[in-house]
């Protein structure tokens, strides 16, 4: 799935699927079946005769050798790709509305209109809406089989792709298309005062939301937005509102939602309105409980929120004073944290004393993994526990939110391991269950189409953070258990096993507890008697306080090491953080070590870092050069334009330097402190633009603004998405695909296209670390160009330019705003067609910006 986004088709190199016509004696190249070719063949779908508007179709190949495929290639071989066409049928006299709903589909086509995303976990809220004409309307689908999402098991027929297609007709031009998410009710009031609804408009025209408010007289609402809600034709959006309890409790919460939309007649709003209901539940304060609050990305989430229980507070002594750290527990792939076996998966320990957090991460998919958006989340559930502790009026021990036991299981159990190697100083005690290493470990990349050695460089540095067996130098300090059952048939045992051996052989030995002819889940799997033993030993016990030595691990004299991929997502380790790295596209380290009261450092491509506390040590020396501490407590050392450490006090960014939030490859985006805005510049594909709207609200819960301002700066505290189409006209002029924030200097050169006859010939260059220009020209016939590329904006906000020559380059750029996890997208991407069938290998320039926003000398310029 992961190498789809890069193209990689290999029927394009024919034209692509969408131009065949059907022949049953026509063949094509495989390198998986038979006399290495395949052809067309019949599948039948299964449906329930009452609504013919369902399609649930299964597809898979028995005669490939699947069992040989797996014994040279293990896992990867099970995931392919194949392509299906359908047909809808509207019989109506007219034009008809309707949302597709395309459950594990990602790449498809309705008669000639491309469309990438889809809804491939099936989370269902950002159906495409269509406008059929009556007739017959082609539909072809991208066949994409991907391990974790579909599983490694398969009957006699081989691994099968099973996708669902439902076809509705909406009711009215703004329609819900999510439940409403609001917060359990706790001792008379709500766990979280926030609430949210994703609403769609299928309309042809653009819709106001004017006002979310009340239909009951039990609860008080009002839109957290001081103004109107724009959304364009087939966006979808989460509206987020805000509501106060009135008296006695109402298990039924009706929300009336108001909007506006033009006259198809003249320049009059009509005006409408339609009410929403929702149950709330009550909860015990004592009890798992649904709690929401604001993500980051300006949208509102949930967690599921235990607090310590009464037998807890008799336990942790001076309930009232002390404050006591968090339990985390990270669900896996598919689940909602308010699901049963998620939410409740520690009630055989519910004494703990700690405040139990189960966060969602946005989605059952914890958005990226726990990685940027996800990890994002977890964060912001931390930090509404005192906003819980204040308005429910609690009189038991605060949260200490710095401090975090964090276990997880699956891909919990992975997210598990990347906050530990990425907050190291925050973690207390580690316990993933079930948990694979990484996901190039998990299902690997060998089965991908071959590529230059440097682009798969590239392409695999940008996955670097989440190589959580190279981070393993962070968890030093940190005790830890692993769990696993040894007949797991999801992630295989050997994930825990291998990830066991290289903490020993990087920070000591670990616990490890391996269950015999235990699967992936069982009831009771996170309560086992070592995990229980686990939590006990490293939560307070009676009578001790969280600033107790117990729970601060690392010796201030032991020497310990902090390896970094991204600074922007790796927090300190031991009071040292890394601030920028040399080279973004390598590790960075620092190695600590101490005699007497000097601090002896080691660094290895780190451009910058501070120090928290540095009037610990008497004197510094970094990399052999003894420096003075200024005894300032907080010191950020730079390599200076000649090589040698300098010192200074923490003070502003300077905002021309690359920092902070902009760090990182394209997923940077996600890192988004407001409402995300897509920027339409010239106004003329509306429909990417809604594609990406759509893509980021299917896969993260994401709101976003479009807009089709090109002159407009962007001063808002979200990124900025600017797409570009290059105008038709040909001629000299140079068209520069960069930022328009105050800092477009920066960017404006960076990337120039150019057409440069009426026949189709187009030039593109791009601005080298030195200065000089690498400039490449398409044939004739061709589509010309496509890019895709991060700038800066101020108070370390992001834009992310998508452009091309002609819309055909320019919605292949489209496909690689992060979406999906293990893609591996770096700073920038310069493609043309034959990135189509080539993936990765196709790309003519990719690569990173260092901190100056040049490109660095180790990127891929062909």
């Amino acid at each position: 799935m992961e190498e789809a986004t890069w193209g990689a088709d290999p029927l394009e190199y024919h034209g692509g699927f969408h131009a065949l016509k059907y022949d049953n004696k026509a063949r094509f190249s495989s390198s998986l079946a038979p006399d290495g070719s395949v052809s067309w063949a019949i599948v039948d779908s299964a449906y329930p005769l009452e609504q013919p508007a369902k399609r649930a179709i299964t597809f898979a190949f028995p005669d490939i050798d699947w069992k040989f495929q797996q014994a040279v290639f293990g896992w990867a071989a099970l995931q392919y790709q194949a392509w299906a066409r359908g047909e809808i049928e509207v019989h109506t006299q007219t034009s008809q509305t309707v949302a597709l709903y395309t459950d594990n589909v990602l790449e498809f086509w309705i008669d000639d209109e491309h469309l990438f995303g889809g809804d491939y976990y099936g989370f269902r809220r950002s159906p495409v809406v269509l406008h059929l004409d009556p007739g017959t309307h082609q539909l072809d689908i991208r066949l994409v089989r991907d391990l974790r999402a579909m599983g490694g098991g398969y009957g006699e027929n081989g691994p099968s792709i099973d996708i669902d297609l439902e076809l509705k007709v909406p009711a009215k031009p703004l329609d819900a298309v999510s439940k409403i998410l609001v917060s359990d009710y706790v001792d008379g009031v709500l766990a979280g005062s926030l609430a949210s609804v994703s609403l769609q408009n299928t309309d042809t025209r653009a819709v106001n939301i004017t006002q979310i408010s009340s239909a009951n007289p039990y609860y008080s609402i009002r839109m957290v937005s001081g103004s109107q809600i724009h959304l364009a034709p087939g966006q979808a959006r989460p509206i987020a509102f805000e509501i106060e309890t009135l008296g006695a409790f109402a298990s039924r919460l009706e929300v009336l939602v108001s909007y506006e939309l033009p006259s198809s007649e003249d320049n009059e709003e009509i005006l409408s309105s339609f009410t929403l209901s929702q149950e709330v539940k009550r909860r015990s304060p004592y009890e798992p409980q649904k709690m929401t609050f604001m993500h980051p990305g300006g949208i509102v989430s949930y967690a599921m929120l235990r607090p310590p229980s009464k037998e807890a507070q008799k336990l942790c002594s001076e309930a009232s004073k002390s404050s006591v750290p968090i339990l985390l527990q990270l669900h896996g792939a598919g689940l909602e944290a308010e699901d049963e076996m998620v939410a409740h998966a520690l009630d055989p320990v519910p004494d703990l004393c700690a405040w139990t957090l189960f966060p969602t991460g946005v989605t059952p998919w914890s958005g990226d993994d726990w990685h940027t958006w996800g990890f994002s989340d977890v964060e912001a559930a931390i930090k509404a526990i005192p906003s819980w502790i204040q308005s429910v009026h609690w009189e038991g021990p605060s949260a200490n939110t710095e401090k975090w036991l964090v276990s997880g299981h699956s891909n919990g159990g992975q997210g598990s391991w990347y906050i530990a190697t990425h907050r190291p100083d925050n973690v207390i005690a580690l316990a993933p269950v079930s948990g694979y290493l990484s996901i190039q470990s998990y299902v690997p990349y060998g089965t991908w189409r071959s590529m230059d050695p440097k682009r798969q460089g590239i392409l695999q540095a940008s996955l670097n953070s989440y190589r959580h067996e190279l981070l393993a130098d962070n968890l030093k300090g940190i005790p830890i258990i692993q769990q696993h059952g040894s007949a797991d048939d999801n992630v295989p045992v050997w994930h825990s096993r291998a990830m066991h051996e290289y903490i020993e052989q990087a920070v000591g030995r670990s616990s490890y507890f391996e269950l015999p002819g235990e699967t992936h889940w069982f009831d009771g799997i996170m309560t086992t008697e070592p995990m229980r033993n686990f939590y006990k030993a490293n939560l307070p016990t009676p009578g001790e306080r969280l600033e107790s030595s117990r729970l601060d691990q690392q010796s201030q004299s032991e020497k310990f090491s902090l390896v970094v991929a991204n600074p922007a997502d790796t927090g300190s380790k031991n009071g040292i953080i890394v601030l920028q790295l040399e080279s973004p596209d390598q590790y960075g380290r620092i190695d600590v070590d101490f005699d007497g009261s000097r601090c002896l450092i080691a660094t290895s491509n780190i451009l910058s870092f501070r120090i928290h506390d540095d009037h610990r040590w008497t004197s510094i020396v970094i990399d052999g050069w003894q420096q003075d501490s200024n005894g300032g407590g907080n010191t950020v050392w730079f390599r200076n334009p000649e090589g040698k450490w300098a010192s200074s006090s923490l003070s502003g960014d300077d905002a021309e330097k690359r920092s902070g939030r902009q760090l990182g490859p394209m997923e940077a985006i996600l890192r988004s402190q407001g409402t995300l805005e897509i920027r339409d510049l010239l106004g003329t594909v509306p429909d990417i633009a809604l594609q990406v709207s759509r893509n980021l609200h299917q896969y993260f819960g994401a709101d976003t603004i479009i807009s089709s301002n090109s002159k407009k700066v962007a001063t808002g505290s979200g990124n900025v998405i600017e797409i570009y189409l290059m105008p038709p006209l040909p001629g000299p002029e140079l068209h520069h695909a960069g930022s328009l924030s105050r800092y477009h200097h920066l960017r404006d050169d960076f990337l120039q296209l150019q057409r440069i006859d009426e026949d189709g010939h187009f030039r593109a260059s791009l601005l080298l670390h030195d200065g000089r220009r690498r400039c490449y020209e398409t044939p004739v016939g061709s589509w010309g160009f496509g890019g895709i590329f991060l700038s800066p904006l101020e108070s370390e906000r992001l834009s992310l330019t998508i452009c091309g020559t002609g819309e055909e380059a320019l919605r292949f750029a489209a496909r690689f705003v992060p979406m999906l996890t293990g893609v591996g997208q770096p700073d920038f991407i310069l493609f043309d067609q034959r990135c189509t069938w080539k993936g990765a290998d196709g790309v003519l320039a990719m690569g990173f910006f260092d901190h100056e926003w040049k490109a660095t000398r180790s990127s891929f310029i062909s």
